[in-house]
């Protein structure tokens, strides 16, 4: 259940309180100047308003005023429960000012915007004011913080307040300009500076007004902080020199214990932040917490308090520090290194502690309600703790619902948002779900069937936990008391006693062996949990287009049971992942409604460029054309026309939506010359000169000088797209177009005698200035990979020169795990990931080409390398190709075609049978998740596209989209490696 949806079911009753309130309260304030001005004998002013209801908000605007682009706003906060009487009280004050406002249209989005999963700044925006001027803002500050004084509301992070304990707020930021694209291909609200220039209106979690912009308010005289304290000292007695992380309810810190010498751990929580009808917020839980630190940490189970304290309404806990590492991070940094000859002692001695430790809880008459992997620390002698027990309750007592996904069993997800706390059945499945990740490092995420069209829960846990257990014997080994612990029925879940039972009996070597044999299900018995008999090839368009083959309903629950799943996806779960994708993509296409995206996107996704590869239409179009091509003679007639028909819409839509704004950004990913490249695709798929055109003509316009010199914002990616066009269409011009943007990429470069770095420029107006990165998407790798394929194309020895040099960069800043090979996002460190946006598998990809082309065995090594860390983090990676597995796929293909490494090939099915066992059924059809795990969109880097561009090379081969490999790889190398039964 999303956020949204949560909130909904808390106050669904009260969907129009707010609305009725704003409607009564303007209609009041307008019979009641009518009234004075009929009185005093004058023409009463018109006082009609609009009231429009844009969720999440509702906007109210007098008739006939204008409101500014931008200038000085006012915000008043308020909780869920003083909602309707700040409300009220405003819109008198608005109303007879007859100034435009909006306000949080629902109670539920009131509760969003207050939650502590909201953004630091834009945490209790209740209502939004545009005065018409300074001079107005001020009187009507002024005026608001009279009507609400008194009234409770969280602070506001990115705004000032007008005056010490006030509701109201002020910021300089924009009114009603427009969104524009910005260099990042993403929208962005701009302000303009009286020079004309413009920067981007930022909500940051602190009072940041421009320098330019006056402030009118006397409460703005004081100067703002432009940098934080190196130390703050709290009850005079702690001293913070160090935030663990940050969110709405209030920072986590490190402090000193000046009385004890020791380190502690400092939660914050500030005021009317979770604030909820029943008026208690984020203070209540943790003072709840500090109960709990009270019961427990003499038990071991948590650790012990130290001080509650408040300061200026906020309240603070501090406890004793635990030396160690949350579960999340120490099983995946445990199953990265995978060298540990005590591995299954290790698991099995946390996995008891970890029962133990349920247990106690249970014994004092709780339940730990969010029993999660990052709720666990593992301490240096291999013992753990439980930590964040803000949730713990007693059974049947009322409670508000809270879970994490994938840790918390569906009668939990889906009880309502207030009632009984669930029993102990819960924090037992929870368990279950801990162990599975403690033991594979997998996150047990199963996003939910749409209604109506469930599997059996059970079911997908075993597809799940047969494909993480595969070849894994400790896994296999604890794989019935994972099932035990899961089931979807709590009646029939293992309680502690069983699974205390089942773990003291794997005691010794010899018993997880003959155990490990006994759960080893045959070849034959993976094969009968397969999706049904083989579909022949001849089956036509009923094999993609038509009713979809139900999945495994699977035996009835038995946790000894042989595990279904394992580690490869064979050709005809490939093929269902195909066929239902590709008719989900054309069912959800909105071409013909005249609506602002193709496809639905949510998050990030939703303020991104709707024409771009990333979150938009070029990279599905790319994807559909390639379906098209002359090669693709697998593809039914009847799902051609279909995809014909889809294709063209789509182009069309797409053509019509360019000419209506303009792009700054090249980039291929997120800019024009992606664009541009699905343009001509689609073009060529479809035999048509005008689409064909479009896109020709847009990728003459690019630039071939542009300050980020990446591949999926600038000036790499322009230069690819613009090689792949020439060897397209032989046009000379983007030859030489393409040979500009190196020359510009070699000027730009930062060399040592050893080294090749490229820096976005710090001046640069992107949310990337100043960055330096190793990776494909912002960094060398994508960079390189540009270089070698010019280089090669262009017969330029500077360009290869450059590339070899940006290998042994790569090679080089190698760090390796055990086989594995991890770099760091750039000479600066940072988190070391496997993927193409930013880590192994994306550097892989420009080193099995450096290979390829020059022969480099050490490349050819390293990218081995980095071949392992993908292989090996596939059960904690995403879907996605830009940071998943429909990414990592693509490298595994590379390197098996490239190396003529079949090993590499079985590995990408590896890979496809964790998409086959997250996917789940929309409109009867199993597609995958997207990048987030929580819905299914289209993007090509972060949605179904890119999940179907590599399943569709898996099955069938071909080349690798998005790259000019054409003059770099051999024949042999993109001949096609798939299409085996």
């Amino acid at each position: 259940m999303d956020a949204r949806k949560e909130r909904e079911d808390q106050t669904g009753m009260d969907r129009h309180v707010l609305e009725d309130i704003a409607k009564a309260a303007v209609a009041r304030v307008g019979r009641a100047a009518a009234d004075e001005a009929a009185g005093e004998g004058a023409a009463a002013e018109d006082g009609s308003w609009e009231l429009r209801t844009r969720r999440p908000w509702t906007y109210v605007t007098p008739a006939g005023v204008a409101r500014r682009d931008q200038g000085w706003k006012l915000h008043v906060s308020a909780t869920p429960l003083s909602a309707p009487v700040v409300l009220a009280r405003v819109v008198e004050v608005l109303v007879r000012r007859r100034c435009s406002f909006k306000f949080a249209a629902t109670l539920a989005e009131l509760s969003g915007l207050v939650s502590r999963e909201q953004d630091r700044g834009s945490v209790g925006k209740f209502i939004t004011v545009y005065p018409a001027d300074d001079q107005a803002a001020t009187a009507i500050a002024a005026e608001l913080h009279a009507a609400t004084l008194g009234l409770p509301g969280p602070p506001i992070l990115s705004d000032r307040v007008y005056r010490p304990g006030s509701l109201v707020h002020y910021r300089y930021g924009v009114f009603s300009a427009p969104s524009v694209l910005d260099n990042d291909g993403s929208y962005a609200s701009r302000l303009t500076a009286p020079d004309g220039t413009q920067v981007t209106d930022k909500r940051n979690a602190w009072y940041s007004p421009p320098s330019w912009a006056p402030c009118p308010f006397e409460s703005g005289q004081a100067p703002v902080r432009v940098s934080a304290p190196a130390a703050v000292l709290l009850a005079d007695r702690f001293v913070v020199r160090q935030a663990v992380r940050h969110n709405a309810k209030g920072g986590v810190y490190l402090a000193e214990d000046r009385h004890t010498g020791g380190q502690v751990i400092i939660k914050q929580a500030r005021p009317h932040v979770g604030a909820r009808l029943s008026g208690r917020d984020e203070r209540d839980a943790l003072r709840h917490e500090w109960r709990m630190l009270d019961l427990f940490g003499p038990l071991g189970v948590t650790a012990r308090r130290v001080l509650l304290f408040d300061k200026d309404d906020n309240l603070f806990l501090a406890q004793e520090r635990l030396e160690g590492t949350v579960l999340s991070a120490w099983a995946g940094e445990r199953k990265a290194e995978g060298t540990d000859p005590h591995w299954r002692e290790t698991v099995l001695a946390l996995a008891r502690r970890l029962a133990e430790l349920v247990a106690t809880v249970h014994e004092q008459g709780y339940i730990v309600r969010d029993l999660t992997p990052n709720n666990v620390i593992v301490t240096g002698d291999g013992d753990c703790r439980l930590i964040d027990l803000e949730t713990a309750a007693k059974p049947g007592t009322l409670i508000g619902r809270t879970h994490t996904p994938g840790y918390a069993p569906p009668e939990q997800e889906q009880a309502p948002a207030h009632g009984p706390c669930p029993g102990v059945e819960a924090d037992l499945y929870a368990l279950g779900a801990t162990v599975f990740y403690l033991v594979t490092a997998c996150q047990p995420m199963l996003v939910a069937d749409q209604a109506g069209q469930g599997r059996s829960w059970d079911s997908r846990v075993r597809r799940l936990v047969g494909v993480a257990a595969a070849g894994d014997p400790v896994a296999t080994e604890l794989a019935p008391l994972i099932l035990g612990l899961m089931a979807e029925d709590p009646a029939r879940r293992w309680d502690l006693a069983r699974a205390r039972e089942f773990l003291s009996g794997l005691a010794t070597p010899d018993q997880a062996g003959a155990t490990a044999l006994g759960l080893a299900a045959s070849d034959e018995a993976v094969a009968a949990h397969r999706l049904g008999p083989a579909v022949p090839d001849g089956a036509g368009a009923a094999r993609w287009l038509g009713p979809a083959v139900p999945d495994e309903a699977g035996p009835a629950h038995r946790p000894d049971a042989a595990v279904p799943g394992g580690a490869a996806l064979g050709p005809v779960e490939q093929d269902r992942l195909l066929r239902d994708g590709l008719t989900y993509t054309l069912r959800t296409m909105s071409a013909g409604s005249g609506g602002a995206r193709l496809w639905p996107a949510i998050g990030y996704g939703a303020n991104a460029d709707p024409c771009g590869v990333q979150y938009g239409a070029a990279g599905v179009l790319d994807m559909m054309a390639s379906l098209l091509g002359p090669e693709a003679t697998h593809l039914p007639q009847d799902l051609r026309a279909h995809l014909t028909t889809g294709l063209r819409d789509g182009a069309s839509w797409m053509i019509r939506r360019l000419a209506s704004e303009h792009r700054p950004s090249p980039g291929l990913y997120f800019g024009r010359a992606g664009m541009a490249w699905a343009l001509h695709a689609a073009g060529a798929a479809l035999d048509d000169h005008d689409v064909r055109s479009a896109g020709l003509d847009l990728a003459l316009g690019l630039p071939v000088s542009w300050p980020n010199p990446d591949i999926c914002h600038g000036l790499a990616g322009t230069g690819t797209a613009l090689l792949h066009l020439w060897h397209a269409t032989g046009d000379p011009a983007f030859r030489d177009r393409a040979s500009a943007c190196a020359d510009e990429l070699l000027a730009v470069a930062r060399r040592t005698p050893d080294t090749v770095l490229w820096t976005i420029p710090k001046d640069f107006d992107s949310g990337l200035a100043g960055v330096t990165h190793y990776g494909f998407a912002h960094g060398v790798a994508g960079i390189g990979a540009y270089l070698l394929a010019a280089g090669v194309a262009l017969g330029r020895e500077d360009c290869l020169e450059t590339a070899v040099t940006a290998g042994r960069t790569l090679m080089d800043a190698a760090d390796y795990h055990g086989e594995a090979a991890w770099w760091g996002e750039g000479p600066h460190g940072g988190a070391k990931m496997p993927h193409w946006c930013n880590g192994s598998s994306g550097i892989g990809t420009f080193l099995v080409r450096l290979h390829a082309t020059t022969g480099d065995r050490q490349a050819l090594e390293v990218a081995r390398a980095a071949a392992a860390a993908v292989h090996g983090h596939r059960l904690r990676s995403g879907t996605a190709a830009c940071h998943g597995l429909a990414g990592d796929g693509q490298f595994l293909l590379d390197l098996a075609e490239l190396a003529g490494e079949p090993v590499y090939r079985e590995q990408a099915e590896e890979l496809a049978a964790v998409l086959w066992a997250r996917a789940t059924l929309r409109d009867g059809l199993l597609v995958v998740p997207d990048e987030n795990a929580l819905d299914v969109t289209f993007g090509w880097n972060t949605g179904l596209a890119g999940v179907l561009a590599f399943l569709l090379r898996l099955r069938h081969g071909g080349a690798r989209p998005w790259m000019a490999d054409a003059p770099i790889l051999a024949p042999r190398a993109l001949a096609t490696a798939g299409g085996r039964a």
